[in-house]
């Protein structure tokens, strides 16, 4: 039987990966939890045609942290569609993180907090260390922050999803991240970045809207990425 599973800021071990059918148990009604979280700060990103909404929960001993959220609408103008839109998110990615960190990750991610709007970190290196299947795989993150804070090292275990509605023929997808532990695998550790280890766990959730826009809502809780 499988092991229970809750997303925090607490490492699996590369030798205990969850299954997607787990992760996805676990993770989707988290996100829909989210939908009512008490709400923060909106950001009015005007270059972008752009309007942000944060949320947050508080920390309980089972997180290990608070989790924060954000939630946007994206028109088909300005994205193409949903399916440029989750290739880039769900598809690749990784890769795009670190392409579009400016444009798309650093101000509309998970980061995009309270607290990530003053620091602003930046992905300056990703590395893919395995993958599982086609679902699933493990990368390694530099994020570069602004000193006196120091560099931070994530290794993740990515995990994309995707449905279509029946009746609407929507689609939704799904990129599930967890913090991995790769210390007992020396060819997985041997590849990850010298910094600073952080961990985080987040969930992203893109809906195709009947207008052709989406609807990208986000959670993540973490350690490490933006304190001091």
């Amino acid at each position: 039987m499988e092991a229970s599973f809750y997303p925090s800021i607490t490492p699996v071990s590369v030798a205990n990966i969850p299954s997607k059918e787990k992760l996805l148990e676990t993770m989707v009604p988290l996100i829909e939890e989210s939908e009512s979280w008490p709400l923060g700060t909106k950001y009015e990103e005007k270059q972008w045609h752009l309007a942000t909404q944060t949320f947050w929960k508080s920390r309980t001993a089972r997180d290990g942290a608070a989790w924060h959220g954000r939630v946007s609408e994206h028109s088909k103008e300005s994205i193409g569609g949903f399916e440029p839109f989750w290739n880039g998110l769900g598809v690749n990615h990784s890769p795009n993180e670190k392409e579009y960190v400016i444009q798309i990750y650093r101000r509309k991610s998970c980061f995009f907090t309270e607290a990530s709007h003053r620091w602003s970190p930046e992905l300056d290196g990703v590395k893919l260390l395995k993958t599982i299947n086609d679902d699933q795989e493990i990368w390694a993150l530099h994020y570069a922050l602004r000193p006196p804070a120091s560099n931070r090292l994530f290794t993740v275990l990515f995990t994309i999803h995707l449905t279509t509605d029946e009746s609407t023929g929507l689609r939704t997808g799904y990129v599930l991240s967890i913090p991995v532990d790769v210390a007992s695998d020396h060819s997985l550790a041997s590849q990850e970045y010298q910094a600073t280890r952080g961990y985080y766990s987040a969930i992203s959730r893109v809906r195709e809207l009947p207008d052709g826009g989406v609807n990208w809502r986000c959670v993540i809780v973490y350690l490490g990425v933006l304190c001091k």
